[in-house]
């Protein structure tokens, strides 16, 4: 491991499914990588396809990030990501959930047979660049624009996230679950947020709830599946509303928890499942990201 801290820069695109939910997923695990921390990214690109003409346009992005991984351990890791996500290496230059590649490396220069730093085509490609340029001010990078490079045309996309994510205090305890990661992504993502346990008339501060046997209970044992049930459904409205089907949601309550849940018991154990709103959302075939 290196001891040194290293700016990279990495592009990202997706062409296949919901093409914002595997960005941003691809995002996430990329922040939670160890000693890496993703410091800011580019507006999102909708551009046609490079190499393989015949298929869906992408969406492309750069994320500027900060990480003492050195560079063969780096691009191990992001393959990582790109196959948990789904990436399937068939075709070249071919469809794809998630792609991911190293552009720069710090003032790496490196030319190996799994490893080529700067990005051996990152000046042929305006959906690289494009994007690259809004991060990377200290390299003349207009020299490389093509003139006509296909359709590349930025796009500001919405998506859901938990209200306590962004800072609003709507949290059990009346306080908020701020993050650092979703503020940063917000600055290129029209966010609606939403709350189900307020949108279901719980007060702020409330008691916590946990779900037993099906059901909502507060710690002093009081049902409130009903007011649960009904923030969901509020919840669904506004994100259909919004023709929204991506969302980023606080991970582990009784409403918004997605994979792993408190046991009901109070006691701070988890078990898996899901909260009574990511139920609704999946049902409706809104997919989730767990922050």
């Amino acid at each position: 491991m290196l001891n040194k801290e290293v700016i990279s820069y990495l592009s990202l695109g997706s062409n296949m499914k919901n093409k914002i939910y595997f960005i941003l997923s691809g995002l996430k695990e990329i922040n939670s990588l160890e000693e890496t921390e993703v410091l800011e990214i580019s507006s999102f690109y909708e551009t046609e396809p490079w190499g393989l003409k015949e298929q869906e346009n992408f969406y492309n992005i750069v994320a500027k990030i900060r990480t003492k991984l050195p560079p063969l351990i780096l691009l191990k890791k992001l393959q990582e990501i790109e196959k948990k996500l789904l990436r399937e290496r068939i075709i070249k230059w071919g469809p794809r959930t998630l792609d991911i590649d190293i552009i720069f490396y710090g003032n790496l220069n490196l030319n190996l047979k799994e490893l080529t730093i700067p990005h051996k085509r990152f000046s042929q490609r305006n959906f690289v660049l494009k994007p690259l340029m809004e991060l990377c001010k200290d390299r003349n990078l207009n020299k490389f624009l093509k003139e006509d490079c296909g359709k590349i045309d930025k796009i500001i996309p919405k998506v859901g996230v938990s209200s306590c994510l962004l800072g609003k205090n709507t949290k059990y305890n009346g306080g908020n679950n701020k993050n650092k990661f979703i503020l940063m992504i917000g600055k290129k993502i029209k966010f609606i947020d939403v709350c189900p346990e307020t949108f279901g008339k719980l007060e702020c501060p409330r008691s916590p709830s946990e779900i037993k046997n099906g059901k909502v209970y507060s710690r002093e044992g009081k049902d409130v599946t009903e007011e649960f049930n009904l923030g969901s459904s509020l919840t669904l409205n506004v994100l259909k509303k919004n023709e929204i089907n991506t969302v980023i949601l606080k991970a582990k309550s009784p409403s918004c928890g997605y994979g792993l849940i408190y046991d009901g018991t109070f006691s701070g154990n988890l078990i898996e499942g899901n909260g009574v709103t990511s139920d609704l959302l999946m049902k409706n075939g809104i997919d989730i990201i767990s922050i």
